[in-house]
């Protein structure tokens, strides 16, 4: 709209149209009346708009009343001054649009933004209205009214017992999870089931991970775990009260928006509203005032990284009270250092036996600036070799790359949060291809055979599958590496990681690897037992692993890249067998590699069913695969793979490895 209708508010747009057209259709009418039936006929538009006026005011009232109840209910968002600069203060992401509309309209439409909602139409995902969920004995009822999102708990005995208000979302790329709020503040409680939206179906949270299927369910609260990362300076605000633990927690805005980046930009807008200071500055991208752009070009880049590394990282939190009640101490253009109340954890500079006297814990902390976390908390997060095997947090793996210890790499070298080209991974335009590397490795530009000894368009010479393989797990798949490095068996050898050959070859052994590696690489070769050199080396992992080395195998057998180099017909019985895996997450991964057999395309498994649901479907799954095995042809009669003449299993094998499986209980914390 423009002009005078630009001036006017659309609710009264909504009232004054259409009496005024109301009142054209009358005019002929007007013009051959006499003086009573003239107020007549006017008074009908003045009483349709008085009528409309009314319903209006009544409906707006109701909205405000429920937008009230919502914001009260969650995090204030409001301006902070953050304890580490008190000139500074948050303005919102709203004050940026004026004087930055495209940059704006770029971060509105990532997942950052969405990454924390209030629970409105816009923001819930899930197909909420009507929606049953089984709770144990119970159930729950899942109803919309109006804007508002309701779950109402009935008990077996069919007597509802509680009834709450959805208050807040999470996330919106492949999973969104919902808070309910309590009763006395703004603590925000987890809503026991998560949606998945590539699926579009519901799923309890605690299966939406990989967690230890017997340990104690999970009971976090988004204000004292998710506000660190999905909302921009927040500050818990813990306390007790005669019903437990509440909150008064503020957030400068909640997602991750323009602040999170570039610092509080209260003085950056009150500079900028000066003309001259606008008119001086013009023209000139490197100049900031006030606030931190990221860009490599104006900061150093282990500051940029640090800045994505502020949320994208394992930290330890010397002062956690402070952190607690007044928020975040770093600010971008910062260092995650203790003065930050903010350290990246390195295990790659302590791997090995944690300190075991005090003498030696004191030296830890006075090398290292935080005490030893433990073998148990490392070991679900990072390999043996101090790589991070866990997703979100990638600047741990970036710390160990060299080409940012020794080069000028950081994370904007291939990601941009505005000039993306693509929503998913947001990378920059041509950011998927070799020429990411290609900006600093020229040389192998113009020799990448030589140097991949593989076809120049096939997935062996892409750099990101040999350099940055999937041996991170997250979001139930498996995900790239963030630390940059080269295939090595000697590294499998020691951390279980299986290295990027293997990855793509999973029909090899890792002898086949050794061999390979000595001969175009001259690695000295690795001393290997006889199962490495027979038995394909993701196939053994898939048997033997832990739960998170299973994980990153099932989602190879259906990596489209391995099944063209590996042959694509002999996977389906190894993956049926590990739909019965005792974590949540493997069985819904090996489903879905399950699924890109296109004789079994369309087999349904339920993978948080009860145990007699999901072996019944594995069972219907079976047959249907064993009927048209006779018809298949081709199929690969290699010993590495373990099965027989007809492209089954061999059931010895499979139960001596699986016999030495490591069932270390495990929760990959994401």
């Amino acid at each position: 709209m423009n002009g005078l209708l630009a001036s006017i508010e659309s609710p009264g747009l909504e009232i004054i149209l259409p009496a005024l057209l109301l009142l054209v259709a009358l005019f002929p009418f007007l013009l051959n009346a006499n003086r009573n039936q003239a107020l007549g006929l006017l008074a009908v538009p003045i009483l349709l708009a008085l009528g409309l006026g009314y319903l209006k005011y009544h409906s707006d009232s109701a909205t405000h009343a429920s937008e009230f109840r919502l914001l009260s209910a969650t995090p204030t968002q409001a301006p902070l001054i953050p304890p580490s600069d008190p000139s500074n203060a948050y303005t919102s992401s709203q004050t940026c649009r004026a004087c930055h509309p495209g940059e704006y309209d770029s971060w509105h439409k990532s997942f950052h933004r969405t990454m924390t909602q209030l629970a409105n139409p816009h923001a819930v995902l899930a197909k909420w209205e009507g929606a049953e969920l089984a709770l144990g004995e119970a159930k729950l009822l899942l109803e919309k009214e109006g804007d508002e999102y309701w779950a109402t708990t009935v008990g077996a005995d069919g007597i509802k017992t509680d009834r709450q208000r959805l208050t807040m979302t999470t996330g919106s790329h492949h999973l969104q999870v919902y808070w309910m709020a309590d009763q006395t503040g703004n603590m925000q409680h987890p809503f026991p089931f998560g949606w998945l939206i590539a699926d579009q179906k519901w799923a309890p949270v605690e299966d939406t991970f990989l967690r230890n299927p017997h340990g104690a369910p999970v009971d976090a609260k988004w204000n004292k775990v998710c506000i660190e990362c999905h909302a921009v300076a927040g500050k818990a605000a813990l306390s007790m009260s005669r019903q437990g633990q509440t909150a008064k927690t503020e957030v400068a805005e909640l997602g991750i928006s323009c602040e999170a980046c570039h610092g509080p930009a209260k003085e950056h807008i009150a500079y900028y509203q000066n003309p001259f200071n606008r008119y001086k500055d013009q023209g000139k991208p490197e100049t900031a005032h006030g606030i931190v752009n990221p860009d490599t070009a104006t900061i150093d880049h282990r500051k940029s990284a640090q800045i994505c590394g502020q949320c994208h990282s394992y930290q330890f939190t010397p002062k956690p009270i402070d952190r607690l009640t007044k928020g975040p101490r770093f600010l971008p253009g910062g260092n995650l250092t203790a003065a930050a109340n903010a350290i990246a954890v390195q295990p790659s500079n302590f791997t090995g036996a944690p300190p075991k006297s005090q003498a030696e814990t004191k030296q830890f902390i006075a090398k290292h600036g935080h005490p030893h976390p433990g073998d148990v908390w490392l070991t679900d997060r990072f390999w043996p070799d101090g790589m991070v095997r866990v997703t979100g947090r990638e600047y741990n793996g970036l710390l160990d790359t060299p080409c940012f210890q020794r080069g000028k790499m950081s994370c904007l070298s291939c990601h941009s949060m505005h000039d993306y080209h693509d929503r998913d991974d947001q990378l920059a335009p041509k950011m998927e291809t070799n020429k990411a590397c290609f900006q600093c490795h020229e040389d192998i530009r113009e020799n990448l055979t030589a140097h991949t000894h593989h076809a120049a368009d096939s997935s062996g010479s892409s750099c990101y599958n040999c350099h940055m393989p999937h041996t991170t797990y997250g979001l139930l798949s498996a995900i790239r590496s963030h630390q940059i490095d080269s295939p090595s068996v000697a590294s499998q050898l020691k951390t279980g990681r299986v290295n990027a050959c293997n990855l793509c070859h999973i029909n090899q052994s890792l002898g086949w690897t050794n061999q390979h590696l000595a001969t175009w690489y001259e690695h000295p070769p690795a001393k290997l037992a006889d199962d490495e050199c027979d038995v394909s080396s993701v196939l053994k992992m898939l048997l033997m692993g832990d739960a998170g080395q299973r994980a990153i195998a099932a989602w190879h057998m259906g990596w489209e890249p391995a099944r063209q180099a590996s042959g694509d017909n002999w996977q389906s019985g190894w993956l049926l067998r590990t739909m019965n895996d005792p974590y949540s997450a493997i069985r819904y991964i090996a489903h879905k590699s399950l699924l890109v057999d296109p004789h079994l395309a369309k087999t349904a498994f339920d993978y948080t069913a009860p145990l007699a649901k999901r072996t019944q479907q594995i069972q219907d799954a079976q047959a249907a695969w064993e009927k048209q095995l006779p018809d298949l042809t081709g199929v690969a009669q290699q010993i590495e793979l373990l099965i027989d003449n007809r492209g089954k299993p061999i059931e010895a094998q499979a139960k001596r490895f699986e016999t030495q499986r490591n069932n270390r209980p495990m929760t990959l914390q994401e």
